[in-house]
């Protein structure tokens, strides 16, 4: 009989077990709630090795090319107040990495990033939201290649908590949203060969201050 597994929060009582045909299921892992956090807000700062910020676009009008931001840096405030909550994260377009050296070089480019006249992005919330089933809605504003925009996207909290000696307290939460590359000035290039909507991935693990 195969054991059930080791739920890394444990919010409440432990539930009940079923059996199903001969064997021990276990109910799904309960969401991530704001009390989790304590009235107390608490800042994270972001841990680039354990985090990633990624982009997707259509090539072609038939296939997905994907790729990440090496170097970015920020802070997370969690707390079971929303209003305490925010999010901020700095990156450099220069360190765009496609898997692609020559194309790299094209993305950092006045035809994309122009990392030369845009040396950063960022993102900064203005409003956190909870929702749920351990959901956050997160609204603020987005700089891309010199323009400012508001966005709103969703994201869910994966995880808090004390992670022992080596890691301390950690959070994680994971978000998408999608833009229009041609509203932030990336217009070289029909649709047809680049996509204009952009997906970005914001993926974060905060280190406890």
């Amino acid at each position: 009989m195969k054991a059930p597994s080791i739920l890394l929060l444990a919010l409440g009582t432990l539930p009940a077990l079923h059996l199903v045909t001969g064997t021990v299921a276990t109910p799904a892992a309960p969401a991530m709630t704001p009390t989790a956090f304590g009235a107390e807000a608490r800042t994270y700062t972001i841990d680039s090795v354990h985090s990633a910020v990624l982009f997707r676009a259509t090539h072609l009008d038939l296939s997905a090319a994907w790729g990440r931001f090496n170097k970015f840096e920020g802070e997370l405030v969690f707390s079971e107040d929303a209003s305490a909550c925010s999010v901020k994260v700095s990156i450099d377009p220069a360190s765009v990495d496609s898997a692609s050296e020559a194309r790299d070089e094209h993305l950092r480019g006045q035809d994309f990033l122009n990392v030369a006249q845009f040396p950063r992005a960022s993102f900064a919330s203005s409003e956190v939201e909870f929702r749920e089933g351990g959901q956050l809605r997160i609204t603020g504003e987005l700089e891309l290649h010199g323009v400012k925009k508001e966005v709103t996207f969703d994201a869910e909290l994966l995880g808090e908590g004390d992670r022992g000696e080596r890691f301390g307290q950690r959070i994680g939460f994971e978000g998408s949203l999608t833009i229009d590359r041609r509203e932030f000035g990336i217009t070289t290039y029909p649709n047809e060969a680049i996509g204009d909507s952009i997906r970005l991935v914001l993926a974060f693990e905060g280190a406890g201050k």
